[in-house]
């Protein structure tokens, strides 16, 4: 396994969490998190840091936006299928997520330049984790999740992808931060963190292209509300998360599954220090690697990378 950490810019505080990561059509990858000095509620920026094509180094991270009164939270990267890439966030206009709006920047130049922020949902509290996945019909489907109710949903975009509309929700139990995979042509899967007890993984899945979804039911996995990231290698679904129902973030674990996440295979501890080591963002890039990024004690950002053929 390649490891690398990535640090704030030496002006935007000490504290960071929640990265993203994405690879753009050139083949840099592209991590970005929040940045804030002591409160997570106040000052906060968001970063952008960048590994270009054919180097094993990351570039220093540089300040994309911010910073803000209050704060920033949960960027999420994706390129759209149109070839644009875009960022987008919550700020928030309080103290806590449920006053959060949704808001985007978005880059034609592989994340060099970004427009001027654009708000994509106007009620608070509309909270994002992790990238959409583009459909057949060339619309775009979103996993997101309203702070206020402690609902996941998923929110749906058309061409040029600015304004985005409720799709689907789950209104029972209370889930949050879900993690939108494609399986296979049709076959779509969705992961989710617990609001409350039981602190377990719950799932959910569509054969139709994310029209009807399963009721979500529980994994076998533990918890301890703390964020879920996924990925798919060939046959298998992933699930990287904190294997643990206990008050702490640590380890980072990944589990597989062969069988649609109906059983699961003993976790693999890829980092097992007992600090807090969270909010995974994970994808394969369809080239036999598997690339990572999460939270590291919340002072830096770590990178992994690793071939598929590690899942255990």
């Amino acid at each position: 396994m390649q490891a690398q950490f990535l640090y704030n810019p030496p002006d935007k505080g000490l504290y960071c969490h929640a990265p993203t990561l994405v690879q753009t059509p050139a083949g840099d990858l592209l991590a970005a998190w929040y940045a804030y000095p002591e409160k997570e509620s106040e000052g906060g920026s968001l970063v952008l840091a960048r590994r270009p094509a054919g180097q094993e180094q990351w570039e220093p991270s540089k300040g994309v936006l911010g910073p803000f009164e209050y704060s920033a939270g949960n960027p999420v990267l994706f390129q759209d299928p149109a070839g644009t890439l875009w960022l987008l966030f919550v700020l928030l206009k309080g103290n806590y997520w449920n006053d959060a709006e949704l808001q985007g920047v978005h880059s034609v130049d592989g994340g060099y330049t970004w427009s001027p922020a654009g708000m994509l949902w106007r009620e608070r509290g509309m909270m994002v984790r992790h990238p959409p996945v583009p459909l057949a019909d060339g619309s775009l489907l979103l996993p997101a999740y309203d702070e206020s109710l402690h609902q996941s949903l998923l929110l749906s975009s058309r061409p040029p992808y600015a304004q985005w509309s409720e799709a689907y929700r789950f209104d029972d139990p209370p889930l949050i931060q879900p993690v939108l995979v494609r399986e296979a042509e049709r076959r779509l899967a969705l992961l989710f963190r617990p609001w409350t007890d039981p602190r377990l993984i719950w799932r959910s899945h569509s054969s139709d292209d994310g029209r009807n979804w399963s009721a979500p039911i529980r994994t076998p996995l533990p918890n301890p509300l703390s964020g879920v990231g996924a990925f798919v290698a060939g046959d298998r679904l992933a699930v990287v998360y904190n294997h643990t129902e206990k008050h702490q973030r640590h380890p980072l674990s990944i589990a597989v599954s062969r069988d649609r996440g109906v059983s699961w295979g003993e976790p693999w501890h890829i980092d097992t220090i007992s600090y807090e080591v969270c909010y995974p963002s994970f994808f394969s890039d369809g080239n036999g690697r598997v690339h990572g990024v999460y939270t590291y004690n919340r002072r830096m950002i770590k990178y992994v990378s690793f071939a598929a053929d590690e899942l255990k």
